[in-house]
C-alpha cells in the first residue's frame, strides 16, 4: 500500500496549499474585476450583463500572481476561485442585459 499512502499525501498537500492560496485567489479574482470595471468606465462603457471573463484568463492571472509551476487540477481550482469572486463583484455593479 505504498502507493495508497503517497497518493494520500500529495491530497493532504495539495488541500492544504489550497486553503492557504485560496485568498490569494479571491483577491486576484475582485481585482480583476474591479480591473475591468474601471477601464470599462474610463472608456464610458457600460457594465451590462454577465461576468465576461474565462477560465483561461483566470489561469493566466493565477500563474502571474503567483510565479510557481503548480499542479493543474490545483491551478484550476484556483482559476475557479478566482472566477466566482471577479463574477460576484462584476454582479454587484452590472446591469442586466436588455437584449436577454
Amino acid at each position: 500500500m505504498v502507493g495508497g499512502s503517497a497518493e494520500i499525501a500529495v491530497a493532504d498537500v495539495t488541500a492544504e496549499a489550497d486553503a492557504a492560496l485560496s485568498p490569494i485567489a479571491t483577491a486576484v479574482g475582485e481585482a480583476w474585476a474591479a480591473e475591468l470595471v474601471r477601464t470599462l468606465r474610463a472608456n464610458q462603457r457600460e457594465i451590462i450583463g454577465a461576468w465576461p471573463g474565462t477560465m483561461r484568463e483566470a489561469r493566466m492571472r493565477v500563474l502571474a500572481r503567483l510565479h510557481r509551476h503548480l499542479d493543474l487540477d490545483l491551478l484550476d481550482e484556483l482559476a475557479r476561485l478566482v472566477t466566482v469572486a471577479a463574477r460576484r463583484e462584476w454582479h454587484q455593479v452590472s446591469q442586466p442585459d436588455p437584449e436577454q
